[in-house]
């Protein structure tokens, strides 16, 4: 056998299944030329995600509904995972794929809907004042920069409107609730936070604090992506009572999982379409 047979003999790489599954699903929203390059990107994504993993094989025996859903939120709405500063993080937790936005994610959706989010992470050495819930004063003090959760007195979330430059607010979430919420338990006493914080302390301080103020309607931004990406956020962050977990084959094969791709695509756009 030639080494050309060879290669075509192989099994379809993470890539190439990505890359397939994202096309079929763009195509009939954007166009065959553009859902080609865009399916590329999110190929090449997905597979410097997978290379970057801890244990690869373990986004590789994650079920194909799942990595479609991946596939389907990161196509969508543009937000990619992989690289020094994704915009959305794949979690394989008992045997599925999650997709975790990530701070940068969601500035990213609040700027494409007009209004640009940052965050400061405020130490417990720095001089703050807040009124009815705003930061009107804030002094850092260098030197003392908060490096894990138990360091952040808080975290202050400032929206401005790109129309006008206009601040709308400074909002003061306190580190309590940031890490109330790292140490939230689910119902059977287990903890709900992923490695990720673990990982990424500030970054999930930042990110908590972001989605916290577009919770409370404190940012004035009406966007179907950033709804449908904080909901699946929401799904992956959140442990909830699952069914009987599905036993996937440790080698999916590629017709197995076109197979389930096609009848999650069609499910998929019955619900956000």
């Amino acid at each position: 056998m030639t080494n050309l047979q060879r290669r075509n003999n192989a099994p379809p790489t993470l890539r190439r299944r990505v890359q397939h599954m994202a096309g079929s699903m763009l195509t009939d929203l954007v166009g065959e030329e553009r859902a080609t390059e865009a399916a590329a990107r999110v190929g090449m994504a997905f597979a410097a995600a997978h290379r970057s993993a801890r244990n690869p094989r373990d986004i590789e025996r994650c079920s194909p509904e799942s990595i479609a859903s991946a596939v389907a939120m990161s196509a969508l709405t543009g937000l990619m995972p992989g690289g020094p500063m994704p915009s959305v993080w794949l979690v394989p937790r008992s045997g599925e794929l999650q997709w975790m936005i990530s701070h940068r994610g969601l500035t990213q959706l609040c700027r494409r809907a007009g209004y640009q989010l940052s965050t400061c992470v405020v130490g417990h050495h720095d001089h703050i004042v807040a009124e009815f819930g705003e930061v009107t004063e804030h002094r850092a003090e260098i030197g003392s920069e908060p490096s894990t959760l138990d360091d952040i007195a808080g975290v202050i979330v400032s929206c401005r409107r790109l129309a006008d430059g206009a601040v709308l607010g400074r909002y003061w979430l306190p580190g309590a609730d940031i890490r109330k919420r790292r140490n939230a338990k689910d119902y059977k006493g287990r903890p709900m936070a992923s490695k990720t914080w673990d990982k990424w302390p500030m970054e999930m301080a930042q990110k908590t604090a972001i989605k916290w103020a577009c919770a409370r309607g404190l940012v004035p931004i009406e966007s179907v992506e950033l709804d449908n990406a904080l909901a699946a956020d929401t799904r992956a962050t959140v442990a909830e009572e699952r069914p009987a977990p599905i036993v996937v084959p440790r080698a999916v094969s590629y017709t197995h999982l076109r197979a389930h791709e096609t009848a999650y695509t069609i499910s998929y756009y019955v619900v956000f379409l």
